[in-house]
């Protein structure tokens, strides 16, 4: 990503940086070092004085060697594309191969922070959120379920659903983790929409209005046309890996009001069961 300053005023570079971004001057040092702010396509030598309609260039797009697939960075947010198997955050268990871990040795590499938004379950792939500042994720993790606009996820159910419905439930975690019905729980809403049907099986478009912990993976159970390849709410099966997958988010920035929206492409071995 690259962004153009235009400069009205004669200015010390760095005093003019600070207040057009939202880096600290150890770190925007740290990106002229590296080439990624350079003026009049030149690299500055500190300290630099500005000149009137001087223009100054910022990239952030500087190549990383991840393990994971970005969907969209900037200044505040990083969105990635997570693998089926890979714990979204570190447990009891497992504290390093995680996703967060992954994130985590990407930004530090580049000065930079990280903070979890939300997370998926190990098994389900998609979209997950980061963000690169603590007073985004307050803001964001405060006003999570009234700022999301759409969370929608592709999965592959037992038995061929022909017309779409709604799920509505209070579902309640147990201590063993285990998440299931209950009148004391809280309220799970699931819309879902049949896109193709075949040998008993059925992909399906869910649409999330609550998110609940093992929302989907409860209700398709509840609804008997449990998520193929579920070891832990559905039936055996022979498939690998959970067929969920999450792949459209988006959402209103409380503050900003910018509207973002992010989605990532749907797995073919879904595709290739239809």
């Amino acid at each position: 990503m690259k962004r153009v300053l235009k400069v009205k005023k004669e200015q010390d570079l760095i005093s003019f940086l600070i207040e057009n971004t939202d880096y600290s001057s150890k770190k925007l040092k740290s990106m002229i070092t590296h080439d990624q702010i350079k003026v009049n396509n030149k690299r500055p030598k500190l300290p630099f004085l500005l000149k009137e309609t001087d223009c100054v260039d910022i990239t952030t797009d500087k190549i990383y060697n991840t393990p994971f697939s970005i969907v969209y960075e900037d200044e505040e947010l990083l969105v990635v594309n997570k693998k089926s198997g890979l714990l979204t955050v570190s447990t009891d268990h497992e504290k390093e191969i995680t996703l967060y871990h992954q994130v985590y040795s990407y930004l530090h590499a580049k000065g930079e922070k990280v903070f979890i938004v939300h997370r998926l379950d190990k098994e389900t792939s998609g979209i997950v959120l980061f963000v690169k500042k603590e007073a985004t994720k307050r803001v964001l993790q405060e006003n999570w379920n009234d700022i999301i606009t759409t969370r929608k996820y592709i999965a592959v159910v037992h038995g061929e659903i022909k017309n779409k419905g709604e799920i509505k439930s209070y579902l309640k975690e147990e201590k063993n983790t285990f998440v299931h019905s209950g009148a004391d729980g809280k309220l799970a809403i699931t819309e879902y929409k049949p896109l193709k049907r075949k040998d008993g099986l059925t992909l399906l478009d869910v649409n999330l209005k609550t998110g609940r912990k093992n929302q989907i993976r409860v209700h398709m159970k509840e609804n008997n046309t449990p998520v193929v390849g579920d070891k832990k709410y559905g039936r055996k099966d022979t498939y690998s890996r959970l067929m969920l997958h999450a792949y459209e988010l988006s959402f209103i920035h409380p503050k900003t009001k910018h509207k973002f929206k992010f989605s990532v492409p749907i797995p073919k071995d879904f595709l290739n069961l239809f």
